[in-house]
């Protein structure tokens, strides 16, 4: 009775008070008896219950930020942690099934053929402008003063150094946020994004004392996909496959030795990854121009 009074509630703010009144029991004799035939408490239960049904929204095209706020969570990380800690991986690869099956049926409304794309040689400026846009797009829950203290932070720690198209190095890392971004991560994945190549290049422990824990875990898991290409946390895949796309976007600034060596790792390794926990649109990239320079 209480289980299906839960369902019908499910949107609803629900406390141990309302529910054991629901049942006619102290919340105490209620919390015992509902465990004892559900092994788990009933706010347990309840959380359980919510995520269940956020889920299948999200898997019918849902925004995840829109299904995260329905069933009472505030922020976009906050349903992600929740999330990812019962089903084991992220929301993002719901949205990854949706955006996949509406690609199957041809339903061009339903999604966007391709992942955001910006000009070459635009300003650090200006792609930062586009990755706040992009965030709002997508409405992802975000702190401008602390991911702009991310951001100039990366840009310090990047000063002086060049691509081999001639732009300044931060411009790859902001492209790489933006690719995050526009897959609907949350903001501390996007932050990752954008320190990820000073991550490695020697400033981890800088990183360490400026930044939340979260994102420094981020990068750990970033690091090791990196050098095992195993998948074992969504968000560090995710920075790793961002940062592949932008490469191979910009493969032609290098030279044509490298061109088949990264299209073929980017098949053999990258691509099978972002079947399994990416959106269905950076893996159809990431063929279409690892095919393209092979």
């Amino acid at each position: 009775m209480v289980a299906v009074l839960i369902d019908q509630h499910i949107k609803e703010e629900l406390t141990i008070l309302q529910l054991s009144a629901w049942a006619g029991y102290s919340p105490g004799y209620f919390t015992r008896c509902f465990k004892l035939k559900f092994g788990i408490s009933p706010m347990e239960y309840v959380k359980q219950r919510k995520l269940l049904t956020a889920a299948k929204e999200i898997a019918y095209g849902k925004r995840i930020l829109d299904a995260a706020m329905d069933y009472g969570w505030e922020t976009h990380s906050g349903f992600t942690r929740s999330f990812t800690s019962v089903f084991g991986y992220s929301p993002v690869l719901l949205r990854a099934f949706y955006v996949h099956d509406a690609s199957v049926k041809g339903d061009r409304q339903l999604m966007e053929a391709y992942l955001k794309t910006t000009q070459s040689y635009l300003k650090p400026e200006e792609l930062w402008q586009i990755l706040c846009l992009t965030l709002k797009e997508n409405k992802t829950e975000y702190d401008n003063t602390r991911l702009r203290k991310i951001y100039e932070l990366a840009e310090t720690l990047h000063e002086g150094e060049v691509r081999k198209s001639g732009e300044e190095y931060i411009t790859h890392p902001l492209n790489v946020a933006i690719i995050l971004a526009d897959m609907g991560t949350d903001e501390n994945t996007v932050c990752a994004g954008l320190l990820h190549d000073v991550w490695r290049g020697g400033y981890k422990k800088k990183i360490s004392k400026e930044v939340d824990p979260v994102i420094c875990e981020i990068l750990f898991y970033y690091e090791e996909f990196e050098r095992t290409h195993e998948s074992h946390d969504d968000r560090g895949a995710l920075v790793a496959l961002s940062d592949r796309l932008h490469n191979m976007r910009t493969i032609e600034f290098v030279d044509p030795e490298t061109w088949k060596r990264r299209a073929e790792d980017t098949l053999r390794l990258f691509s099978p990854i972002a079947s399994k926990c990416a959106d269905f649109r950076l893996r159809s990239e990431l063929d279409e121009r690892s095919i393209k320079f092979l």
